[in-house]
């Protein structure tokens, strides 16, 4: 059981029975048997009945709409002011220079995997009063657009602060690809532009209708050796994706990017996530998606995952006993608070 600021949170039952396994052969076998609705419905059985006990803050329009959007498409857009107000975009810009200082002063930057092209400045976050971060991390609506989607309880597993820049390769490497989030069969990933970000700037991008209640929800979706769902093969994932309708949202007006207007609603297609600083990205990541491909500038941006009790990820955060003393029953069952 993980410990956070001396407060014990909920295990993860799916991942507590992987790291039980001492080989990586049985690991594999017990995810791929696992791989089911079946098994995902049985692991996250008290977060249904949580879902419809647990009282949880009633979604405006805003929220409602986004709900509504990750159902039909696995993505929905918003805007930072639809539930902050207009000096929070600085607030989180100003926090996130403070954490990448930090990161550059203490020379933290790899040369490995991912790193070499994306700079994690800030990550295992500590919750605490008198944090934009934890304000924005901690919203009791994003939790709960998670929830209604998710039809249950979810969990929050953590967030990460990027700064993403050219790789010094011209392919696309890493998550640059195709790709479905290895850790559950459903989540909703938080993504926000802290800068803007054009055609250039590694725009994220979705594949509408590759999530799990998609027409193509079920396709390339393969556990690999180590247990965790494997990157797929790129010419066949490359090919479904250029025989779709492709959208770059930067071109839409923003009432067509939301809603029925949005000329992707409930069909396969492509989505360019190009827009401009304070967009706020919700995605079911268990769909096909890649982004941070930069050929100029940089892009700077603020993730958080919510998943179910199915997440095989070890959680990153920690909360302060005078923060989780405030929380609501509901935001408490989201940290995995006893």
């Amino acid at each position: 059981m993980a410990r956070i600021k001396g407060l014990e949170t909920k295990p993860f039952p799916h991942l507590e029975r992987y790291r039980a396994f001492q080989s990586e052969k049985r690991r594999a076998l017990y995810c791929r048997l696992m791989n089911n609705d079946w098994a995902f419905r049985w692991i996250n059985r008290d977060y249904v009945r949580k879902y419809r006990e647990l009282k949880r803050p009633k979604l405006d329009e805003a929220g409602q709409r986004v709900v509504a959007d990750l159902r039909a498409n696995g993505i929905a857009l918003a805007r930072l002011d639809e539930f902050f107000d207009l000096g929070f975009l600085e607030e989180m810009r100003a926090e996130f220079r403070g954490y990448q200082a930090d990161f550059e002063a203490n020379n933290r930057r790899d040369d490995r995997g991912k790193a070499v092209f994306l700079d994690t400045v800030h990550k295992a976050h500590t919750f605490q009063d008198d944090s934009a971060t934890s304000r924005f991390l901690a919203m009791p609506a994003f939790a709960s657009i998670a929830a209604d989607y998710m039809e249950l309880v979810p969990r929050f597993v953590g967030s990460s602060f990027w700064h993403t820049r050219q790789a010094p390769v011209s392919e696309r490497i890493y998550s640059q690809l195709w790709h479905r989030d290895y850790n559950d069969r459903r989540l909703v990933k938080v993504f926000l532009y802290l800068t803007d970000v054009g055609q250039r700037n590694g725009y994220f991008e979705y594949m509408a209708g590759s999530h799990g209640r998609g027409h193509y929800g079920r396709c390339f979706d393969r556990i690999g050796e180590d247990g965790y769902r494997a990157y797929p093969e790129q010419e066949p994932v490359s090919r479904l994706a250029d025989g779709l309708p492709t959208y770059e949202t930067g071109e839409l007006p923003a009432e067509e990017s939301t809603g029925q207007r949005a000329p992707w609603h409930g069909k396969p297609a492509v989505i360019r996530c190009t827009a401009p600083a304070g967009t706020v990205i919700f995605a079911d990541t268990f769909g096909l998606h890649r982004g941070g491909y930069v050929s100029e500038g940089t892009r700077d941006m603020v993730m958080s995952t919510f998943s179910t009790n199915f997440n095989i990820h070890k959680p990153h955060f920690a909360v302060t006993k005078p923060y989780a003393k405030r929380l609501s029953p509901f935001m408490r069952a989201i940290f995995g608070l006893a």
